[in-house]
């Protein structure tokens, strides 16, 4: 199945929500504390709502990964009413499901837009990436 980029757009459903949000968020300091921490019960609830919607045919819980149909590449988190994130996902449900079995949809709710793949001025990156070198 191809995967698609998405840019969502989460929204605080109140200010109590993104107080809530933050703080149970705060721990998260490093990049390692955002990435790789999904558990095996909400995998396995993430594919189950796969085969609810017939995407999957059955679940293996040991061989299917949740990465295989939504998986978040970057998040743009401010202190403002809402955040961003890239994702590469089978289409906008699986983003939406793979939050919500994350019990996100308690602090936000998401809108994601299929996005073409980003693109980057060279001209202007080039001589910075020349300097790393």
């Amino acid at each position: 199945m191809k995967k698609r980029d998405f840019i969502a757009t989460h929204t605080f459903h109140s200010p109590s929500a993104r107080k809530a949000f933050f703080d149970t968020m705060k721990d998260r300091k490093q990049n390692s504390d955002w990435w790789g921490n999904e558990t095996a019960e909400i995998k396995e609830k993430f594919l189950l709502t796969l085969k609810h919607r017939k995407v999957l045919d059955s679940v293996d819980i040991e061989k299917d990964q949740s990465t295989d149909y939504a998986l978040m590449l970057q998040i743009f988190l401010g202190k403002g009413d809402f955040f961003f994130c890239h994702w590469k996902a089978i289409d906008e449900q699986a983003i939406i499901d793979r939050l919500s079995v994350a019990g996100l949809e308690q602090f936000i709710v998401t809108m994601a837009t299929p996005v073409d793949f980003p693109k980057m001025n060279l001209d202007f990156l080039q001589p910075m990436i020349n300097k790393l070198k």
